[in-house]
């Protein structure tokens, strides 16, 4: 798997979903999104896209099961507190609250893990962050 063009990819589905996001709640002039739209360009676009710099610059071994483990927890994780938080925060009749309220929070763990796992990988495998000569 090349984790920088996954992370990349995804990052950019968040940008789009942001920007939409974003040029619709001006237009509509209803800012009730306005949180969800913060995370997702916050966590969805921006760290994602972090982290794909991290793996594009730095050459972390491709068989770094931490590093596989920090790639799948950053991408569950931003969909499940995205997500979570759209359902929390909206209500959807399909949803009951509970369930609504564990999403959300089982999403922004999962996220946590993986920022976690990442400054673990950041010591172990310190010997391959080098800066540019």
């Amino acid at each position: 798997m090349n984790r920088a063009r996954f992370l990349i990819q995804i990052a950019a589905i968040y940008g789009v979903i942001g920007a939409f996001m974003g040029g619709h709640m001006a237009g509509s002039g209803g800012y009730i999104l306005r949180t969800i739209h913060a995370h997702i360009l916050a966590v969805g676009w921006l760290s994602l896209f972090a982290f794909a710099i991290f793996y594009a610059v730095f050459k972390i071994p491709k068989d770094s099961k931490l590093a596989n483990l920090h790639v799948w927890s950053a991408f569950l994780g931003s969909i499940g507190l995205t997500s979570g938080m759209w359902m929390y925060y909206s209500q959807p009749a399909w949803s009951p609250e509970i369930f609504s309220l564990i999403y959300f929070i089982l999403g922004g763990t999962i996220l946590m893990v993986s920022f976690l796992v990442f400054l673990i990988i950041t010591f172990k495998h310190g010997e391959y962050i080098k800066d540019k000569s």
